[in-house]
């Protein structure tokens, strides 16, 4: 009842052939080897939200600071600390700038309390205005070889300073009458000899100040 279709043969014969031992292509897709952020549509922040950075980085601003302050870029500038955090933990650029602001931010704050052994504290009253001694202490030759760096310069009322054995001052300007009180805070000392040494060097310092302001 039913008829089979007559088989017709030949009629792909004249399309073009593939050619032989030839791969499929396959698209190239680019792989930078970042983590998968949200970029902000905004300039670098120094506080990104603790959410979004950790949703965004894997990692807690604690963790963050610690990290980049056990490395060997602790002292260095933003973009110095940017690129340590791009090459080393695929943090994309606006995320690493961002982290190294708020490193930077935190770095120049005073971390020290009374219970804290590794910080040498000093107040003195220098009997001149805060401006003068301020523009005493930014010459950098003061500090002899252990001189590293100014890490920030805040007119007439802070200086921050970095050595070389990685530790840090940071020294208050305030007016007291017509003189000036001078807080001096040297973190990271870690031991008694170190704490001998900055607290020796600051004396000598203040000292010659003193003399200097006294003339």
């Amino acid at each position: 009842m039913f008829w089979r279709k007559k088989k017709i043969e030949g009629i792909f014969e004249d399309l073009p052939e593939a050619p032989k031992d030839v791969k499929p292509r396959q698209d190239q897709v680019r792989r930078s080897g970042r983590r998968a952020m949200l970029i902000p549509d905004e300039p670098y922040n120094d506080d990104p939200g603790a959410d979004k950075l950790l949703a965004n980085t894997g990692k807690q601003k604690e963790v963050w600071l610690e990290l980049i302050f056990n490395s060997e870029v602790r002292e260095e500038r933003q973009s110095l600390i940017a690129k340590f955090l791009e090459d080393n933990y695929r943090v994309q650029k606006w995320w690493a700038n961002s982290i190294a602001l708020m490193y930077l931010k935190w770095r120049t704050q005073s971390k020290s309390s009374a219970a804290d052994e590794g910080v040498l504290r000093l107040t003195e009253i220098i009997p001149t205005t805060p401006p003068l001694v301020y523009s005493l202490f930014t010459a950098s030759s003061l500090y002899g070889e252990k001189f590293n760096r100014f890490l920030k310069l805040q007119q007439d009322e802070k200086i921050v300073i970095g050595f070389t054995d990685q530790t840090r001052a940071t020294l208050f300007f305030t007016a007291s009458g017509s003189e000036c009180q001078l807080i001096i805070e040297h973190e990271f000392l870690k031991t008694a000899d170190s704490r001998r040494e900055a607290k020796k060097l600051w004396q000598e310092l203040i000292k010659k100040m003193i003399d200097q302001v006294a003339r």
